[in-house]
């Protein structure tokens, strides 16, 4: 009996999503890659390569301050603990989720360091270091749910998995 439910969820997660549901799963790394554009621009010399881009994100930066906090509970609570939505979309929506939390968490650690490591060359490094690494996180994950898989982000990837309840 237990095999045939896991082929059953194996099946289910090898068929390619709608194109929908691969765009839908998209919209959820939005906010992630603008809290990775806010970090990236504290390093100054990151700053004119980021604002010919920031149309990109331009919509994003005029949200209220609350915004994250309901986001959170919204997606959380209506969208990745529903069965109805199919696995892919939950997922994604929960590695953004991770994603924005690990992004904002990195953020209040540095702000307990002290500023005359932060202040110095070394923070600026620090800082475009982390904005790369998450930037280059989001576009594989929006990468992997255009084409309609499952990300592969180390901790990210398996985290969000272990979320979704079982259908």
């Amino acid at each position: 009996m237990a095999s045939s439910r896991d082929n059953s969820t194996r099946v289910e997660k090898e068929e390619k999503p709608q194109w929908w549901w691969r765009t839908a799963a998209c919209l959820p790394y939005f906010l992630p890659l603008h809290e990775t554009w806010n970090y990236g621009e504290t390093a100054v010399f990151l700053r004119p390569h980021l604002q010919r881009f920031e149309f990109l994100t331009n919509p994003v930066l005029r949200v209220p301050p609350l915004f994250s906090i309901i986001y959170f509970f919204v997606s959380y609570f209506w969208l990745v603990r529903r069965k109805e939505l199919p696995h892919f979309l939950r997922v994604h929506i929960m590695a953004g989720l991770l994603l924005e939390n690990s992004l904002q968490l990195i953020w209040t650690v540095s702000r307990w360091t002290p500023l005359s490591i932060l202040g110095l060359k070394l923070g600026l490094y620090i800082w475009s270091a982390v904005s790369f690494a998450f930037f280059f996180c989001v576009l594989r994950c929006v990468g992997c749910a255009l084409a309609g898989r499952y990300a592969d982000i180390p901790h990210i990837s398996e985290s969000a998995v272990a979320q979704i309840p079982h259908s």
